[in-house]
């Protein structure tokens, strides 16, 4: 294949191959037989994976193609073998039989040389058996087999096994036709049976040497000739020294012969055709003067497909072989002694309408393969005998691919693509794209835009031109193309990438609106809160219904303060939304702001002030675990990733029978946010008021650890504005659990902490009215006592004396074991871990766990709960109860048709029965979930019963980059930095491993986001753009800095892919990939000096190739 000036792509698809890719670099094919280092032989250079034996018990055998093997074997021990080119000669296999095996470009052919009739007589040559191993072996028609794939797909194949005498003596060796003789062939379980003719052994007529062939090879690239002489015979083994066409009267025996060549066109599927010919090399003609040869296209040589002259020659319209006359060329090359000289060897090139015709239907069709055939116009006389140069044989194709459909193609932010019924409302009329272009041919491209009207096309705009497969960014709508006054009015917009000669598919259409205009407030109503009105008490569950006028409402906005509508709830189809409120005894009487958001993101004025009142009283019955609002049932409140650096606290209230409509109760905002695996959370109630809290621990960039509470107010949760701690934890090696340890009525934090060497030291912060203390120490498991990766902690009260303990759920490296121990609280510390359970087969991490008093006994003896994934779908809620000193585990409920993996789990007595059910958030894809409730029996669980569905929002990026922020990258099996030499401001300045420097500039990146994409540029603090040089693909190319080129023309060799690979906090940890060789950045060799240098090179997922991303503080 070779690349034009022009852009376009030139296939030469040879019959066979005649180059091969070596480590070196593409070399001739030479299939001359080399020993490797394992005694095995191999050609030196071929496009296929030949092995042979070099002697013993090793596979007589083996090819591979794609990673897919097939090998066979001689039922015995080999001899070193003789070797002469390409063959391989095993001597007296059997007495007086030989075996020959000869490699090609795509297989190889293996022979038995019987000698006389003695070893003819030998038993062993009436089945002949070779083991398989690898691929399947599949029987076609005529003794043919084929090597398939899982799928059936043919991967290699073989023709009819044939044996064959030597010819008498007195017959001439010019043109000399040899018959050969069919063989049956059986294919057993791994076994292949050849079973020779029994009467060509043993006729006494037969001359010797006799030979018996089965052979393989590769399929899509073939060639064959067939002849009027032995009309029903394949020559895929034998004869193939020439292609051969026309009427050869010139020796014995007289006949006819044609030839086909089949091509793989699959490099071609889908692309446009320029121009294509049909070129082989005249070897010999029968006449002096030029003569025709026809080209046609025929019927495919197809594996599995008899090919003789008989079934060649149909005519019928159903068995025609021969379709379509493509071409007709005239030449000679005489070397026969019979001209005036000996004329050269004549390279012929075919060439029409026709031919252009049919390549591009192929192309188009993507069908994979194309079939021609050579023969004689006039086949009644010997003046068009030809023979031609059977390896030259190809078909030339001129080409261009269209470029791809591009990706992640949309908005700056990213918006939904809407439809023409539902189109995706924006809030301004100058909006930003983005997307990815890919070109399969790799040529230099430009990504067009097209904004819409219906079909009329009102603005276009063209990036300059960039090499494939970079991410880009079109410039904003100019001001004037889109109204900003009439959010009715529907547009769309679409794009597609170009090259120099063709433009690719459009993308599918989006459609969308303009709107800019704010919607009106929306109006509150409530029959448990009329405005100022008491009608529910203190601590009793109401609902407010908030409704909005305008037709495009999303959702609104709602607090108790003015500048503080901080809350949120998704409105209904006709953009209303009931929210559950509950008003508690420090805030009997409070106003209730709300605003409405429309589907553009417009937010209204706010409403009125509701004043909320509730009637005075005192809250009946105890606190109960996980009550939000303090109405004495439990509730489901958990943190969720909001994307793009945001995290939101989602509360849905029991109603005692379900659960009310989910609504976020406190949220970070885009504006100072941050994602989820900066934090760890747990619940409880810290200040002891009967409402359930959240405690936040947050790894910041100055990488020291806060610790937040979030308390709840019975509807919202507010953040204090300090935290109530400080320290030095490491967040990516921390477990965290909450219970009452003390008894004193105010949850406390438990913190399971890792360090190096697998030791792990558990630290209790007491909470006093919400107030935390420092932690203190309460167990060290020493020095590889427990890695903090496979622990699994879970809280309450398991022995019933009133203070919660601490169970923790140990995993087993490298087996499928778990133990469980206990920390047994007295109150004012714990006792050292005692394992009190040892699973028989029990994987933790597959496992979510959660305690609850599933039975409801009056001691009040928490069980755990454990939804255990037991792959895929296949879900076991199992119910852990302790005697005191062990633990017994009951099956609570089951199922095949639940992923526990996509559940977020909670427990807590959600109907006030006084006994612990489960709920589930299960995830269904794109940020939606439903709300599932399993009611406890006291022993089990009852079926999932569905109380909620609707869109949480929780689809983040893997590694959120915060915009404008500076970062370091340590490679991880160092955690060294890496940077441009200091003050080094040139282009090509070298990217390395350094030792750190605090605050040094050259050591800090900005990662910029191309567009909505996920590729990033790597800014270095010159300004420039860490850069692969002249877009080189190969291993170990040096990473530097160069000037970046623009967001509208970007080069995918300055842009880069954050994989993210594990870790939290400050310690996430990355594979960056490089978009345009898709290989990996790499410290070299591995090392860990200062200064070495940083290149590309394949991902392998090596400690080197993987980044620690810290944020600067």
């Amino acid at each position: 294949m070779f690349q034009n000036p022009s852009g376009t792509k030139t296939l030469e698809q040879f019959v066979r191959p005649f180059r091969a890719r070596t480590p070196e670099g593409w070399a001739p094919v030479d299939t001359t037989l080399v020993r490797d280092a394992d005694g095995s032989l191999r050609p030196k250079v071929a496009p296929m994976k030949v092995r042979l034996s070099g002697g013993g018990t090793s596979p007589l055998a083996s090819l591979e193609r794609d990673g897919k093997t097939l090998a066979l074997s001689w039922p015995r021990a080999l001899p070193s073998p003789e070797l002469d080119g390409a063959t391989a000669t095993y001597r007296e296999v059997l007495p007086g039989v030989d075996l020959r095996v000869t490699a090609d470009v795509d297989g190889f052919s293996q022979v038995l040389v019987v000698h006389n009739a003695q070893a003819a007589a030998n038993p062993a040559l009436r089945e002949i058996k070779f083991a398989t191993s690898g691929l399947a072996i599949k029987a076609g028609e005529n003794g043919k087999t084929m090597a398939v794939d899982e799928a059936g797909n043919a991967v290699f194949e073989s023709g009819t096994p044939t044996m064959w005498q030597t010819p008498p003596a007195a017959r001439s060796a010019v043109e000399q036709k040899i018959e050969h003789h069919p063989m049956d062939l059986r294919v057993g379980d791994r076994e292949l049976t050849v079973v020779p003719d029994a009467e060509m052994l043993t006729s006494p007529d037969t001359n010797f040497p006799l030979y018996i062939d089965p052979s393989y090879s590769g399929t899509q690239n073939r060639w064959v000739s067939v002849d009027s002489y032995s009309p029903n015979t394949e020559y895929w083994t034998t004869d193939r020294d020439t292609a051969r066409v026309g009427l050869q009267t010139f020796s014995s025996p007289h006949g006819l012969h044609r030839s086909f060549f089949q091509v793989n066109t699959a490099p071609i599927a889908g692309a446009q055709v320029l121009n294509t010919w049909f070129a082989i090399t005249l070897d010999h003609s029968g006449a002096c003067a030029a003569t025709p040869v026809d080209l046609y296209h025929t019927k495919g040589i197809e594996a599995g497909t008899k090919i003789t002259w008989n079934t060649t020659t149909e005519t019928s319209t159903d068995k025609k072989w021969w379709l379509t006359k493509l071409d007709s060329r005239s030449a000679n090359a005489n070397e026969g002694g019979g001209c005036t000289t000996t004329q050269p060897d004549f390279p012929m090139e075919f060439g029409s309408a026709a031919l252009k015709t049919l390549v591009q239907n192929t192309a188009n069709a993507k069908t994979g393969t194309l079939t021609f055939g050579l023969r004689a116009p006039n086949e009644s006389s010997n003046s068009q005998w030809k023979k031609f140069f059977f390896n030259t044989a190809r078909l030339v194709v001129e080409y261009n691919n269209k470029p791809r459909v591009p990706t992640n193609f949309t908005t700056v932010p990213p918006t939904p693509c809407g439809t023409a019924a539902a189109p995706v409302a924006l809030n301004t009329a100058s909006p930003t794209f983005s997307s990815i272009a890919s070109d399969p041919d790799g040529d230099n491209v430009k990504g067009r835009l097209e904004v819409l009207d219906g079909d009329t096309v009102v603005h276009t705009q063209d990036t300059p031109l960039f090499r494939s497969g970079g991410a880009f960014s079109w410039s904003s709508v100019p001001a004037g193309v889109l109204p900003d006054n009439q959010p009715t009015k529907v547009y769309n917009y679409r794009a597609r990438i170009l090259d120099s000669l063709i433009a690719g598919p459009d993308s599918p259409r989006c459609y969308f609106t303009v709107d800019r205009t704010r919607p009106v407030p929306p109006t509150i109503s409530s029959t448990d809160f009329p405005d100022n009105t008491p009608v529910r008490s203190v601590g009793e569950l109401g609902t407010v219904t908030f409704s909005g006028t305008d037709t495009d409402i999303a959702g609104f906005r709602y607090g108790f303060q003015q500048d503080k509508t901080t809350m949120w709830v998704a409105a209904n189809a006709q953009g209303s939304a009931t929210v559950p409120i509950t008003v508690w005894d420090d805030n009997s009487s409070r106003p209730l702001y709300v605003r409405a958001v429309d589907k553009a993101g417009n937010i209204s004025p706010l409403s009125p002030s509701w004043t909320l009142t509730a009637q005075v009283r005192s809250v009946p019955g105890t606190a109960v675990r996980a009550d939000t609002n303090g109405d004495r049932r439990a509730d489901f409140a958990m943190l969720f990733d909001q994307g793009n650096g945001r995290t939101a606290a989602w509360n849905f209230l029991s109603t005692g029978s379900g659960f009310s409509s989910g609504y976020v109760g406190w949220d970070t905002d885009v504006s100072g946010g941050f994602p989820m695996y900066r934090i760890k959370s747990a619940n409880g109630d810290f200040d002891g008021d009967g409402r359930s809290d959240i405690a936040v621990l947050r790894e910041d960039p100055d990488r020291k650890v806060r610790l937040y509470l979030l308390r709840s107010d019975s509807n919202r949760f507010d953040a204090e504005s300090e935290p109530a701690w400080t320290g030095d934890y490491r967040l990516s090696h921390l477990r965290i659990t909450a219970g009452d340890f003390d008894a004193d009525g105010d949850d406390d934090l438990a913190v399971f902490q890792g360090t190096a060497g697998a030791q792990t030291k558990l630290w209790v912060h007491r909470s006093s009215g919400g107030v935390f203390a420092a932690p203190v120490q309460q167990w060290d498991s020493g020095a590889g006592g427990l890695d903090i990766n496979h622990l699994s902690p879970v809280a309450g009260d398991f022995d019933g004396d009133g203070d919660d303990d601490i169970a923790g759920f140990r995993g087993a490296p490298g087996a499928l074991q778990t133990k469980l121990f206990m920390h047994v609280s007295d109150g004012s510390s714990f006792a050292a871990p005692v394992s009190q359970w040892d699973s028989a087969a029990f994987d933790r991490s597959k496992a979510t766990f959660v305690t609850t008093n599933v039975n409801g006994d009056t001691a009040g003896k928490d069980e755990i709960v454990a939804s255990y994934n037991r792959g895929g779908t296949s879900t076991q809620v199992q119910i852990f109860t302790s005697s005191g000193s062990a633990w017994s585990v009951a099956v609570g409920w089951e199922s095949t048709a639940f992923d526990s993996l996509k559940s977020s789990l909670a427990a807590g007595d959600f109907n006030g029965d006084g006994r612990g059910d489960i709920a589930s958030l299960y995830d269904t894809g794109n940020g939606q979930r439903q709300m599932y409730t399993f009611v406890s029996t006291g022993t089990a669980f009852a079926d999932k019963r569905t109380d909620w569905q609707g869109a949480v929002a929780d689809v983040a990026d893997a590694v959120y980059i915060e915009p404008g922020r500076k970062y370091r990258l340590q490679p991880s099996h160092t955690e060294k930095c890496t940077g441009i030499p200091s003050g080094n401001v040139a282009d090509g300045g070298p990217f390395q491993q350094q030792d750190c420097v605090a605050s040094a500039a050259h050591q800090q990146f900005e990662l910029d986001r191309i567009g909505s994409t996920p590729y990033f540029q790597i800014k270095t603090t010159a300004g420039k753009c860490l850069d692969i040089p002249s877009w080189k693909h190969e291993d170990n190319v040096a990473i530097g800095q160069w000037t970046c080129e623009p967001t509208g023309a970007p080069q995918a060799n300055q842009q880069f892919r954050l994989d993210y690979v594990s870790g939290s906090g400050m310690d996430v940890v990355i594979q960056p990939r490089i978009v345009h060789s898709d290989k990996c950045v790499t410290v070299a060799g591995g090392g860990t000096a200062t200064n070495t240098a940083i290149t590309q090179v394949a991902c392998s997922g090596a400690a080197h190739q993987r980044y620690i991303l810290r944020i600067e503080p």
